[in-house]
Formats: structure tokens, C-alpha cells, sequence
């Protein structure tokens, strides 16, 4: 068994955004990209678009804060005081950004408008919430550490919000299982495990409150190492991108049973679909592959792959884990890499006759 820990980064100051290129040729000859916007984190857990103020959050670890930046990948602000941030799950309506403080035992509630929190809710004492999804007006997180994790939840729809805590049973997840939902899957869960090799994914029915087991797959596809989850927009499949098998596959919900496999190479690390299908595999490539593969939903072969590695050197630029996110739209995808302990926000805009322009 494998286990996978956080590894902090050096603090970075801010450069100016330089783009980033496409390459329409085959994946073997994807086109370098430019530095883009340099990040001053230590370590990126998450991020998330907001389509209604037209921004985007990226969560940092180490420093406890979450940068917000703007559609063009500029910086404008900072929120700080988030202990251990990680997952950011924003609301229906993109007016509030739910954040899971590890290192702070808490949930914390941000006004996406004014970038402050609103409000901050107790999870207990060593719970440390990692990840979390938005089922409704529920809350649902994963939390706890070294075969003590669990499932948490906290309703957001009473007069005073209210946490629960040990929904599954202790030892399903060897740590805080990552948790992925889908509107278009209204009552269903996905959690995955991220520190075991091979992994487990797991579909719970919440629709009643409290998670029922449906399916259980210990090796899914091969899988060890998990990364990240992505549901597409009919809520119908699953996509993963884990350390092996070097390819992005797809699991029936709520079955989990394999369906279209999206080719890529090692070693899968981020997953992200938009609401049209696109679906955007990414790995932590050894150069010249490409690092983010774009493909039409079901498709065999990408339309446009991406290179983040600077325009010199080799083996020297990466797609960060859990680091691809798509405006609603899927006119723009928002990577993070790293090189030489320095992490960047790149972004890629597609119109939407899918013919790739550099970033704005």
C-alpha cells in the first residue's frame, strides 16, 4: 500500500499573464505553453469557477488562504484565515463557496461577491474535513485521518445549519474519502479513496439524509493512486484520473461498471468535463507528451492537446493533482502546473466551434 502526503512549495510572487498554446497536433507534439499567471501558494489543493462573478478560486494548504482570480487569470484578491483549506464546493447559484478547513476542524462559508466569509461551522475536535460535495441543500464531507475517516454532512437548509458526523463506518476509507455529486444525479454520492493502491470507489443513495451503500469496486479499472472525480452532465458516468493505468476511464453510474476509456499517458493526475461533454484528461507528464488531452465526449482521440512545460528545458513543467477546472460554458479550462517548485494558473479558451486561441 502507498500513501500519498502533502508536500509544501515555496512562496511564489506574482508575474504577469503570458498565455498559454495549444497544440492541434498529435499528442506526441503538443505545443509548449507560456508561463502563465505565477501563484503565490505553497501548495494548491483545489479550485473552482464562479460563472456568476466570472472568477476563480484556488485553495493553498499550507498558507490557509484562497486566491481569487479573474476570467483573464489575473489576481485581485486574497482570503486568508482558512486553516488547512482544501476542497472548495460552490453553491447552485455560484453565490457561495463552501471550504473544508483541515487544519481548522470547521467548514467555513464564503460570500463569493465579497470574498469574505460569512460564516464558519465547528466539525469537532481532530474531525480535520478534507473534501466535500453539494447535494441539495446538504453539505457532505469527507473527513478524518489513517483508517478513522468517515462521511460527515452539514444541512444548510435549517435556521441553524447542523453537522453530523460518522455516516459511514470507520475503516471504509483508509483517509477522508474524495467525494464527487452531480445535480443531474439528484441523492447520489461517489467517494473514492486517494491513499490506497489499488483504490476503492464507493456510489451511496443519500437522497433519505444519511448515506445507503449501493455499489462498492475495490481496483476499478485498474486503478491505484486516485486523483480526482468527474461526473458528466447527464449524471450518468463517472471519470477518474489515478497514478495507473495511463488513461482516463469511465464507470456507469451507479453500477461503476467500465465504459469509454479516454487515452492519455502517465501518470493521470486531474479530470474535469464541461457542461457541453468536452472532457479534459490530464496527467503529470515526462516531456514532450502533453499534459492536458481535450476530448469530445466519447470521442477515441483528443481534438487539441496541451503542453505546460515552459518553452525551454525539459521535464519541466507538470499539471498539478486535482488541477483542471472548466467554466460552466466550457469556452475556458483553468489548469494549475508546477516547475521548480513554482505553481502557475494557465488558461485555455475554446470557442465554441472547439477551435483553440490562446489565453486572453
Amino acid at each position: 500500500m502507498r500513501r500519498r502526503f502533502f508536500r509544501a512549495r515555496l512562496m511564489l510572487t506574482l508575474s504577469t499573464l503570458l498565455g498559454l498554446s495549444l497544440g492541434a497536433a498529435p499528442a506526441t507534439q503538443a505545443a509548449p505553453a507560456n508561463e502563465g499567471t505565477a501563484l503565490p501558494i505553497a501548495y494548491h489543493c483545489d479550485l473552482a469557477v464562479d460563472p456568476l462573478h466570472k472568477q476563480v478560486f484556488i485553495s493553498d494548504y499550507t498558507t490557509g488562504s484562497v486566491l481569487v482570480a479573474d476570467y483573464q487569470g489575473r489576481l485581485v484578491r486574497t482570503i486568508e484565515n482558512l486553516p488547512g483549506v482544501c476542497d472548495l464546493e460552490l453553491s447552485a447559484d455560484s453565490r457561495t463557496l463552501y471550504a473544508p478547513l483541515v487544519l481548522g476542524d470547521a467548514i467555513s462559508v464564503i460570500d463569493t461577491g465579497t470574498a469574505k466569509e460569512r460564516a464558519r461551522y465547528a466539525t469537532g475536535a481532530g474531525t480535520a474535513p478534507r473534501h466535500a460535495a453539494l447535494i441539495g441543500r446538504t453539505l457532505f464531507f469527507g473527513y478524518g485521518e489513517q483508517w478513522e475517516a468517515s462521511i460527515g454532512s452539514l444541512a444548510l437548509g435549517a435556521s441553524a445549519p447542523q453537522v453530523r458526523l460518522g455516516l459511514i463506518p470507520e475503516g471504509a476509507f483508509s483517509g477522508a474519502p474524495l467525494l464527487v455529486s452531480s445535480p443531474a444525479a439528484p441523492g447520489t454520492l461517489v467517494a473514492g479513496d486517494e491513499n490506497t493502491s489499488p483504490t476503492q470507489l464507493s456510489v451511496y443513495d443519500v437522497s433519505a439524509g444519511s448515506p445507503v451503500l449501493r455499489t462498492t469496486v475495490n481496483d476499478p479499472g485498474g486503478a491505484s493512486n486516485l486523483s480526482d472525480l468527474a461526473i458528466t452532465p447527464d449524471g450518468k458516468t463517472l471519470l477518474t484520473a489515478s497514478g495507473a493505468p495511463y488513461h482516463h476511464p469511465s464507470f456507469r453510474l451507479p453500477a461503476l461498471t467500465e465504459g469509454h476509456t479516454y487515452p492519455s499517458t502517465s501518470y493521470p493526475d486531474a479530470v474535469a468535463v464541461s457542461s457541453r461533454g468536452d472532457v479534459a484528461a490530464g496527467v503529470q507528464s515526462i516531456e514532450p507528451d502533453p499534459d492536458v488531452y481535450l476530448y469530445r465526449a466519447g470521442a477515441d482521440s483528443p481534438y487539441r492537446t496541451v503542453s505546460l512545460a515552459p518553452a525551454t528545458g525539459s521535464d519541466a513543467g507538470y499539471l498539478r493533482p486535482h488541477g483542471l477546472a472548466w467554466t460552466p460554458d466550457g469556452t475556458r479550462l483553468f489548469a494549475i502546473s508546477g516547475h521548480n517548485d513554482e505553481e502557475n494558473l494557465r488558461l485555455v479558451v475554446i470557442p465554441a466551434a472547439n477551435e483553440a486561441t490562446v489565453g486572453q
